[in-house]
């Protein structure tokens, strides 16, 4: 008994679940971008600026032009009988503008994500940086993934 046990946990060790991202797939990524011009949040249009570069490389057949305009947000969502704040929603929004030779195409793309406050205000404002950052990744995703679906 024992014995079976220890085999299936070390083949589901082995093999492992498979799990992988479904906007991770750049394997249909059959286009360049020819131009990126980004507007507003420093910290995420630098991560999705460094992060798009790679396609300005590819030389294909398909062109497309980009226009970014990022905006983050921390809005107070709860307080307690004190008036004090107890939680926010941290919300990272990207207007993108896709255009290509003879279509184009504008998409609002929204993520968000909520917190509890912490007294520690370096600890806080270390954990908004982080969630910023996981914000940025999923809006990076979305965008690869509409430009490998772009109609």
């Amino acid at each position: 008994m024992i014995r079976n046990a220890l085999l299936i946990i070390l083949i589901l060790f082995l093999f492992g679940c498979g799990y992988s991202s479904i906007y991770s797939k750049n394997e249909k990524a059959n286009f360049t971008i020819s131009s990126i011009k980004i507007e507003g949040d420093k910290s995420i249009n630098g991560y999705i600026k460094s992060r798009l570069s790679k396609y300005q490389k590819n030389e294909t057949d398909i062109k497309y032009e980009l226009m970014i305009n990022s905006s983050y947000n921390k809005i107070p969502i709860a307080k307690d009988k004190t008036g004090k704040i107890t939680k926010y929603n941290l919300t990272a929004n990207i207007n993108l503008e896709i255009k290509s030779i003879d279509k184009s195409k504008s998409i609002l793309i929204t993520e968000s994500f909520k917190i509890d406050n912490n007294n520690d205000n370096f600890e806080q404002s270390k954990y908004e940086r982080e969630i910023k950052g996981n914000l940025s990744k999923i809006l990076l995703e979305k965008i690869e993934y509409n430009l490998i679906y772009f109609e």
